[in-house]
């Protein structure tokens, strides 16, 4: 692969990893407590929601959104989702707007 095509898609992985982070800042109980550092996924803290039961929030999350993210207590971080912006922009921003949908709802519940 020749140098200026791979900076010009770590760029893009910038952007997208940006724009994921961005998002979830405005998010209200949702935290980042360690930004993605090379790699193409986030685990933001979303245990304020749920009592933390972040199983059941991917659950609810596919059923009512239709957004599949994975709970992080697969990964060792229970009360976090794990989000993946290997994909494109579009998608990303449909995604996030679901979550944020999502969250805004378990909050007036």
């Amino acid at each position: 692969v020749p140098e200026t095509e791979m900076e010009t898609n770590i760029e893009i992985m910038r952007t997208k990893r940006d724009y994921v982070i961005e998002q979830l800042a405005i998010m209200p109980n949702v935290n980042l407590v360690v930004p993605p550092n090379g790699a193409f996924y986030v685990l933001p803290d979303v245990s304020a929601y749920y009592d933390g039961d972040d199983t059941q929030l991917c659950i609810d999350l596919l059923k009512k959104k239709q957004l599949a993210l994975v709970p992080g207590e697969s990964f060792g971080a229970p009360g976090t989702v794990r989000i993946s912006y290997a994909t494109s922009m579009e998608e990303l921003k449909i995604a996030m707007g679901k979550l944020k949908e999502f969250l805004e709802e378990c909050r007036g519940e």
